[in-house]
């Protein structure tokens, strides 16, 4: 880890309605996953829509901070894997 700078982590974000993945993204910091910034989006599965491509479910909204362009995660709807340390 470099002296401040957030360590950061490749994790999955899966629907939480029919486990499918629909992100691999770049996750910087130990807080829970609020928002996703769009150009630390590793792999993008879903048609861009920010709706799940197997159920259909929204799982965020359009957003930005900054000027960057976020993706505001709706509670409940996704599940992450790999925020953990080892």
């Amino acid at each position: 880890m470099v002296k401040g700078r957030p360590e950061r982590r490749t994790i999955s974000i899966h629907c939480a309605g029919c486990r499918t993945l629909l992100y691999r993204y770049n996750k910087g910091g130990t807080g829970a996953l609020v928002k996703c910034f769009v150009e630390r989006i590793v792999e993008d599965r879903t048609a861009g829509d920010l709706s799940c491509p197997s159920c259909a479910q929204v799982f965020a909204r359009p957003g930005e901070i900054a000027g960057r362009p976020i993706h505001k995660i709706v509670n409940g709807k996704v599940f992450t894997r790999g925020m953990r340390r080892r």
